[in-house]
C-alpha cells in the first residue's frame, strides 16, 4: 500500500459520504492499512500520517474542505 493509495481512499470516501470525521478516518485507516499510517499528534489526538495528508491535499485540489470545529472533512455540494 502506498501513500497515494491511502490518500485516494480518503478522497473517494469523503466524496461518496459527503462528510468524514477525523476520529473515524484515523480508525478506519489504521484498520484497513495498518498502524504505521497513524500517530498521536502533539495535542494527544490520533492523527493520519503527514505524508498521507499531504498527498490527500494534492489529490483533492481544494475540492474537499476541513471543518476545524467539527474536526471533519466534507465535500461541499456544488
Amino acid at each position: 500500500m502506498t501513500v497515494r493509495d491511502i490518500a485516494q481512499f480518503m478522497v473517494d470516501r469523503i466524496r461518496e459520504d459527503g462528510t468524514w470525521y477525523q476520529y473515524e478516518a484515523v480508525q478506519e485507516i489504521e484498520e484497513r492499512f495498518g498502524p504505521e499510517w497513524v500517530y498521536i499528534n502533539d495535542n494527544g489526538n490520533p492523527a493520519i500520517s503527514k505524508k498521507v495528508t499531504a498527498e490527500f491535499r494534492k489529490l483533492h485540489g481544494g475540492t474537499i474542505e476541513w471543518e476545524r470545529g467539527e474536526r471533519a472533512w466534507y465535500a461541499p455540494t456544488r
